[in-house]
């Protein structure tokens, strides 16, 4: 498409506990993609620095932003959006993990080309794959209740859908300018990335999945070494975005039936589907559900604090 590749991405790859995946990461942005019309930006968010050094000293050209202390994932994909606006005014906002590898020439201009054919597309998803190839994530949708994700996707499908995930999001900046950044009260992760789409739904943006670009994601490795109780912030989080998100009776079911469900149950294989022979009883069930109830007192201080009413949601 004639004139397209003037436009300007920024690369934001907010990281926090793994060099190694990340220098992976952007080794394969830089030796893969042909399109050049790009700057990297690295957010590191240890809270301690190092990382950033040593970005800082092996790739010259990445921008790097060190964060004083850890603030969490919408707090530093917002720090890395707005440095790049101030210093590089993009087209595009590539919100990338660290532990993602491209391996496609033309993910890029092929993403940017589909994109610009189409004004009203305002996130731009693809297709996550495991370092086997298997299919991952390509978006989904939300659906009553359930935020279901697609179980496939076509090399030449270019779909609809609600959400994608946070891992890979080419967000236009007209996107930026009208819903601003990720909601910081998803600190310090999970359903940020799903909140945001909605948000840009709701402005009348479209999210599409295109299935002709795949991209490597090894999935939870940011996650699986964090110390801080992590069904806690999913509770939080799962309620704040049911509270925003889904209608009364969506709501209560959502809340109170499948979440106390994930405190008692956990799935034998995450590939599977959600029937009883695939659910085995938590060890650790007594401490789960302690979490959850402290997730209820949280968001309900939270809701009362910002005088939020519960007939906002009947109304839906």
């Amino acid at each position: 498409m004639k004139g397209y590749t003037g436009k300007k991405v920024a690369m934001i790859i907010p990281t926090y506990n793994q060099i190694k995946l990340l220098e992976k990461c952007i080794n394969s942005l830089k030796k893969t993609t042909s399109y050049k019309n790009y700057k990297i930006y690295v957010v590191d968010d240890s809270g301690e620095g190092k990382i950033g050094k040593e970005i800082k000293r092996k790739f010259k050209d990445v921008e790097v932003v060190i964060n004083k202390k850890n603030l969490g994932c919408s707090k530093t994909m917002n720090i890395g959006i707005k440095i790049a606006k101030e210093k590089y005014n993009p087209d595009y906002f590539l919100i990338l993990n660290d532990d993602t590898e491209v391996f496609q020439r033309d993910w890029l201009k092929n993403l940017v080309a589909l994109s610009e054919k189409d004004k009203d597309i305002g996130i731009m998803g693809c297709k996550l794959v495991y370092s086997d190839r298997r299919m991952q994530n390509a978006g989904g949708f939300l659906e009553k209740w359930n935020i279901s994700k697609l179980s496939e996707i076509g090399k030449e499908d270019l779909l609809d859908v609600d959400h994608i995930m946070g891992a890979f999001m080419l967000i236009k900046k007209e996107v930026i300018r009208k819903i601003g950044g990720f909601d910081e009260d998803f600190s310090p992760y999970l359903l940020e990335d799903t909140d945001y789409c909605l948000r840009a739904k709701e402005k009348g943006f479209k999210i599409k999945s295109y299935g002709g670009v795949e991209v490597i994601h090894q999935a939870h490795q940011s996650l699986k070494n964090l110390k801080d109780p992590k069904l806690f912030f999913r509770f939080k989080n799962d309620i704040l975005f049911s509270w925003r998100h889904l209608s009364f009776s969506n709501f209560i079911f959502r809340v109170f039936v499948y979440l106390p469900s994930v405190a008692l149950f956990k799935k034998v294989s995450d590939e599977s589907s959600l029937e009883i022979k695939n659910l085995r009883i938590r060890e650790e069930l007594l401490s789960n559900l302690g979490y959850l109830f402290k997730a209820y007192l949280f968001v309900l201080w939270k809701k009362i604090k910002s005088e939020d009413k519960i007939e906002a949601w009947c109304s839906k």
